[in-house]
C-alpha cells in the first residue's frame, strides 16, 4: 500500500488531486493539508511514501517544507504547479517529480507508477537480507555451548555497526559508512554512504553507541566522523566550517572549536 499526503493551496486543485488518487489501487491519502505547516507535520505523523506539495501552499512555503523533508529522508516529494519554470528554483532539493497544473491521468500515473516500482525494489532487497538472517538463525535446541559462541561471534562482528529501524527496515550500517549525524527534533538523521536514514533518538544516546574514538560532536546537533574531514576553516566568533571528503560542509559551534582543533594537532 502506498500512503500519500496531499498539500494544496485551492480547493479545486485538491478535489481534482484526490479524485485522481481515488481510482489508483493500492494508495492511500492519510491527510489532506491546506497550509505548509500542517503538510510538514502531517509527514512526521505518518511518515508517507509520497507527497504531493502545491508551490502555491499558504503559511510555510512548498519549498520550506521540501527542505525540512529532505533533512529527514521522509517521502518522495512531487510539486504541483503552474509553471514549469520553478523547476529551476527547487532542483537543489531534489523532487522526485513535478505534476503541471491542471493535473493530467497520464502524468499522475507515471509518477505513482515510479513510486512503487522504487518501494517494492526497496522492500525485496531487504525482504532477501531478512530470508538470509532467517536460514542462519541459531535453532532453540542448539545446544548451549554453541548458543554462547554464536553470540559471541555475533556481537564481535556487529561491535563497529550501528543498529538501525528505519521506515519498518531494520539493518546494520557500519561505522566507516557514516559522514555525519544531525539532530532533527525527536530524531536522528544518519547520512552514509548518501543515503539518509532517520531513527529516534537523542544525541546523548547515540553517542553511547558509537565509537569515540571514530565519532566526535561538532555542535549541539551533530556528530561526525572524523576520519571523513578533509579540512576546517576559522570563521568569525570563534566558529568554523569543517569539509568532508564527501563534500559536505558543516558548521563547528565555539563550544566544540578546541576539541576540533585538536583532530589537526
Amino acid at each position: 500500500m502506498l500512503s500519500v499526503v496531499v498539500g494544496c493551496s485551492g480547493n479545486r486543485t485538491a478535489v481534482q488531486l484526490n479524485r485522481m488518487l481515488s481510482d489508483v489501487e493500492h494508495l492511500e491519502v492519510v491527510a489532506n493539508c491546506t497550509e505548509g505547516r500542517e503538510a510538514l507535520q502531517a509527514c512526521l505523523d505518518y511518515r508517507p511514501d509520497l507527497v504531493f506539495l502545491d508551490i502555491q501552499i499558504p503559511g510555510l512555503s512548498a519549498i520550506n517544507v521540501a527542505a525540512s523533508l529532505q533533512a529527514k529522508k521522509m517521502p518522495r516529494i512531487v510539486f504541483v504547479t503552474e509553471a514549469a519554470s520553478c523547476r529551476g528554483k527547487t532542483e537543489e532539493l531534489l523532487a522526485f517529480d513535478y505534476n503541471l497544473k491542471p493535473l493530467d491521468d497520464q502524468s499522475l500515473n507515471q509518477t505513482i507508477n515510479r513510486t512503487m516500482q522504487k518501494k517494492s525494489c526497496v522492500q525485496r532487497r531487504f525482504s532477501v537480507v531478512g530470508k538470509d538472517a532467517t536460514d542462519h538463525r541459531v535453532g532453540p535446541l542448539e545446544p548451549a555451548r554453541f548458543m554462547g559462541t554464536r553470540l559471541e561471534s555475533r556481537e564481535n562482528r556487529n561491535r563497529h555497526k550501528l543498529l538501525v529501524r528505519d521506515s519498518g527496515v531494520v539493518k546494520w550500517v557500519p561505522f566507516d559508512d557514516i559522514e555525519w549525524v544531525d539532530a532533527a527534533g525527536d530524531y536522528m538523521c544518519v547520512h552514509a554512504k548518501g543515503e539518509t536514514l532517520v531513527i529516534r533518538s537523542t544525541l546523548r544516546e547515540l553517542m553511547g553507541k558509537l565509537d569515540d574514538t571514530i565519532f566526535a560532536r561538532i555542535h549541539r546537533s551533530t556528530i561526525v566522523n572524523v576520519e571523513k574531514i578533509v579540512s576546517l576553516t576559522a570563521l568569525p566568533k570563534g566558529a568554523g566550517m569543517l569539509k568532508l571528503s564527501v563534500g559536505k560542509s558543516l558548521k563547528v559551534s565555539r563550544n566544540y572549536r578546541d576539541s576540533v582543533r585538536g583532530l589537526f594537532e
